[in-house]
């Protein structure tokens, strides 16, 4: 069992709704002045993009591969977060909205390579993400591909994966078509398509999920029109590997009460994860709480991943301008849900539930369930919904049931 606090609100942006953040704007008559302060905010910008790049190679280095939001950089390789906000920002208020605005901070900039589903810039690709599809891109175009761009400027600012920076119009492939046509760059055209699904039980249409027990209270949160496997199903492939060992009904583990019913699985990029998919949206909690219990684990994952951050709830406040961030990551929140004796035993990690199934049996192993506990750290404001997102990385997170008290 893992207890812990969110690591960022997105407080600037509040902090501006709610008016507790002003900024001055300059108004002047003087052609010259506004000439001289747009030049100087776009070189305060660029001086911010550097600091960026170097920020993005430290944590390339360190992680062999680029961070999924600017915000992973805070605080190990950017510790002052005003280096988001662009000076035009200061200005006029703005920063990057939606819907690629950064989960965990406010931010001025756009960072292209973050995990947002292409949704329907991509039909044929389903799966994919503004991250899969600016790496095609580079494989055309080369490192002049942004990394990361200010759009409070005209022209915009592009910092390019190479480390130049660059002005553009709104669309920055408009510079390269003597090299690559706008169209041929686009997502739907860059990506290949997919193979359609193996047949498998979708949501709302799994063969039985037990109806909840009317007296179950409304801190455990009703999952049923999230369920998209069985408890009974070998949802993961094969025969006989489930979860029928898991008691279900209202079920008590690690010392809380949960509506135990079905499974909400999230994909991966792991071949056998590919058919589920990467977020579901909108949980409803409706309520205030202290405190959430997560009942979660994970599949396909591998000691080799531990550390990395495999998925993430998002919890969504009533005010619609309040938002955290609750992590998920592998070998402190979760681990594979078939004990594999060669993993280290991270500290503070703790199976609430254990058991067999016919596959664990037959190599002489267990499966398990972790409890992760959020701490709210503003317990009176009502919390409207949680998102459950994948971060498409190799182990699934998979989600059993939520409580809040």
């Amino acid at each position: 069992m893992k207890s812990y606090n969110a690591r960022w609100l997105i407080g600037v942006a509040a902090a501006v709704a709610c008016g507790g953040v002003q900024w001055a704007s300059a108004q002047t008559n003087d052609p010259l002045q506004v000439t001289n302060s747009a030049v100087e905010e776009s070189e305060a910008c660029k001086r911010n993009l550097r600091t960026i790049y170097q920020a993005i190679q430290a944590y390339e280095k360190d992680h062999k591969d680029l961070p999924n939001w600017l915000s992973d950089l805070v605080p190990d390789y950017v510790a002052d977060v005003s280096v988001f906000t662009c000076p035009v920002c200061k200005r006029t208020g703005k920063i990057e909205g939606p819907p690629l605005t950064d989960p965990k901070i406010a931010t001025s900039y756009l960072f292209e390579f973050c995990p947002v589903p292409l949704g329907s810039s991509a039909p044929k690709a389903p799966t994919k993400t503004r991250r899969d599809w600016k790496k095609m891109q580079l494989e055309l175009l080369g490192p002049v591909v942004p990394l990361v761009r200010c759009r409070h400027h005209n022209p915009v600012l592009n910092l390019a994966r190479d480390g130049s920076i660059y002005e553009s119009p709104t669309f920055w492939e408009s510079l390269f078509t003597n090299r690559v046509s706008r169209a041929r760059l686009s997502a739907s055209r860059v990506l290949p398509d997919e193979p359609a699904p193996a047949p498998t039980a979708k949501r709302g249409q799994i063969t039985f999920i037990a109806p909840r027990d009317s007296s179950a209270p409304k801190q455990l949160l009703d999952l049923t029109s999230f369920y998209n496997a069985m408890l009974s199903e070998s949802w993961h492939g094969g025969t006989s590997n489930d979860l029928s060992a898991l008691p279900t009904g209202r079920q008590a583990f690690g010392g809380v009460d949960f509506d135990v019913r079905g499974i909400v699985q999230l994909g991966s990029k792991s071949p056998g994860a590919k058919k589920f998919p990467s977020q579901f949206n909108g949980i409803k909690v409706q309520q205030k709480c202290q405190r959430i219990h997560f009942l979660h684990s994970a599949g396909w994952g591998t000691s080799a991943d531990d550390g990395k951050q495999i998925g993430s709830y998002f919890i969504q406040f009533a005010d619609h301008q309040t938002r955290f961030e609750i992590p998920i990551q592998y070998g402190r929140d979760v681990r594979n849900w078939h004990f594999v004796p060669t993993e280290p035993a991270p500290e503070g990690l703790i199976a609430v539930w254990t058991g067999e199934n016919a596959v664990s049996k037959k190599i002489g192993n267990s499966i398990q369930l972790f409890m992760t506990t959020w701490t709210n750290l503003v317990p009176d404001m009502a919390i409207e919904s949680i998102d459950f997102v994948s971060s498409m990385s190799t182990p699934a997170p998979f989600l059993i049931a939520i409580t809040v008290d």
